[in-house]
Order: C-alpha cells, then sequence, then structure tokens
C-alpha cells in the first residue's frame, strides 16, 4: 500500500498546486508524506550550502501545514550534495517510503523533477511506484485534491502480465477497501500478431485477465476486460476517455506490447496525455 510517499518539489510557481493534489492522498491510504527540496552544492562554499538549506527548508515549513490539516504526517528534508538526484534517491531508500508523488511539465517535455535523471534513478534504485500528475492538468483544474482524492474510482490498468503489470495489479488490491469501484483490465496485442500465434495471445490473455478480474470482485470491485489490438497509448487513452477513467494503473518494466524501459514510451506518452494522475509501476 501506498502509507508513505516522497513528494519533492523545486519550491517553485506550481508547488502549490502539487501541494493541493497531495492533499487528496490519505483518501489513497497515504499517511506520511516527505516533503523535500534537494540542493545542488556543487561548487557552493560551506555557509553558502547552509543559508540555501535554512531557506530551503523555511520553505518547505510553509507548506507542511496544509498537508498536515489534510491528515497526513509530514517529515522536512533538504538533501544537498553535487547530484540532486542521488540526493533524492539516497532519501527515499532511507525514508521507506512506498511511492514518490511527482508533477511533471506539460505535454511533449517532462520536467526535471522527473524526466531521466530523477524519476528513473528513483525507479531504478528505490523500486517504488510514482504517482504522476501534469501541472497543466492542475492548474486547469477547478479542484485539485479531488484529482488525488477520486483517482481509485474508475481506474484503467494496462497489463502485459508481466511481473511489473502483476505488481501493478497488488498495488491495485492494497489500496484502501471501499475506495476502487470499477477497474478497466486492458491488454493490448501487437497487431504484428496474425493467425495461430494472434488466437493464442487472445486465449492467454483472456484466461489471465478473467484470474485478475475474479481477484478484483472478491473485493467487490467491478472489472471489465478488454482486448485490443494496436498501439498501446492510443489503447489506453482510449479506454480512459471511454470510460471517464479518474486514473490509470501501468507496469513499466515489461515485456511485449506494453514492455519498455523505466519512463519508456508507453508510460510517458499516457503520463503525458492523460487527464489524470498515472501510477506508474517498476
Amino acid at each position: 500500500m501506498l502509507h508513505s510517499v516522497l513528494l519533492p518539489t523545486d519550491l517553485r510557481s506550481d508547488s502549490a498546486n502539487v501541494i493541493e493534489f497531495a492533499k487528496g492522498l490519505p483518501h489513497i491510504g497515504v499517511r506520511r508524506v516527505v516533503l523535500a527540496h534537494a540542493i545542488d552544492a556543487s561548487g557552493m562554499e560551506g555557509p553558502v550550502i547552509v543559508a540555501a538549506v535554512d531557506h530551503a527548508r523555511a520553505a518547505l515549513l510553509e507548506l507542511a501545514p496544509e498537508l498536515e490539516a489534510a491528515g497526513l504526517r509530514v517529515e522536512v528534508r533538504v538533501p544537498a550534495g553535487d547530484d540532486p538526484t542521488h540526493e533524492l534517491i539516497a532519501l527515499a531508500a532511507e525514508s521507506h517510503v512506498s511511492g514518490v508523488v511527482c508533477g511533471t511539465e506539460g505535454r511533449g517535455r517532462v520536467s526535471r523533477l522527473v524526466a531521466g535523471s530523477v524519476s528513473e534513478a528513483l525507479f531504478r534504485h528505490s523500486k517504488v511506484p510514482a504517482f504522476l500528475v501534469r501541472f497543466d492538468v492542475l492548474r486547469d483544474c477547478e479542484d485539485a485534491t479531488a484529482l488525488s482524492r477520486r483517482f481509485c474510482e474508475r481506474l484503467i490498468m494496462a497489463t502485459d502480465f508481466s511481473a511489473s503489470a502483476s505488481r501493478a495489479l497488488h498495488v491495485i488490491l492494497e489500496l484502501p477497501e471501499g475506495s476502487v469501484q470499477e477497474v478497466v483490465l486492458l491488454h493490448v496485442i501487437d497487431p504484428r500478431l496474425t493467425g495461430e500465434k494472434r488466437r493464442a495471445e487472445e486465449e492467454g490473455a483472456e484466461y489471465h485477465l478473467r484470474g485478475f478480474a475474479a481477484m478484483l470482485e472478491a473485493r467487490g470491485t467491478r472489472a471489465i476486460t478488454v482486448i485490443c489490438c494496436g498501439d498501446p497509448s492510443d489503447c489506453v487513452l482510449s479506454e480512459l476517455a471511454k470510460h471517464e477513467g479518474t486514473g490509470v494503473v501501468i507496469g513499466t518494466r515489461g515485456r511485449g506490447a506494453l514492455g519498455g524501459a523505466i519512463l519508456g514510451s508507453v508510460a510517458a506518452t499516457i503520463t503525458e496525455h492523460a487527464p489524470c494522475p498515472v501510477l506508474v509501476v517498476s
């Protein structure tokens, strides 16, 4: 369960929107937030580093009461070093968080906080899920808190039945009881498959999806199974629109059509275009 998360912020203009989003996290089981800002101390002298850390800590302490009022236990941390990415990786590990919450920049470009070094390294080394939401979605919505509070209601879960996808399913199963109303279980078939290979893939997918659906329904969650053929990102976004999904859950260390590297093309495309939060499970 996502009982504790790392919430890194660059303390810029969108910080307030991310805090509003994070205020809804208790509804998906989060109880503890490690609110952090990493200082790039390369080339700085000791007194300058101390001043930067003190300034960042003061800014974070101003944000903390809003999260505490939402029912979250907040820890403020300001790591400093020559590599802020490494500092956040170390902080995620030593803080024993079960997830990381990040805002992303607009479509076509992922923010510095999420792209490449930080998020990919966090996945590779801390092995925790990432809860991602675009800054423009936060800015445009009337209630950013509702985005995280309602995340569980109608989920789209893309699966290729890999270990990563199985972990994604278990993350859903561990969400607070009664919070997940409906899950669309989606398997995308490689369009290059034809004939007997395609029939075998479809039969295998139907079998596995029925098993996944049974686990969800045993918890009182409605499960819808969908098998489609085409581009994985397009299929996920299409089902998201069709079912008016409130969230997407996807694994990223898979095989086949949904396989790929950390924050690979499928997960990145979905994150960049989904009008809702995306939970990426490695």
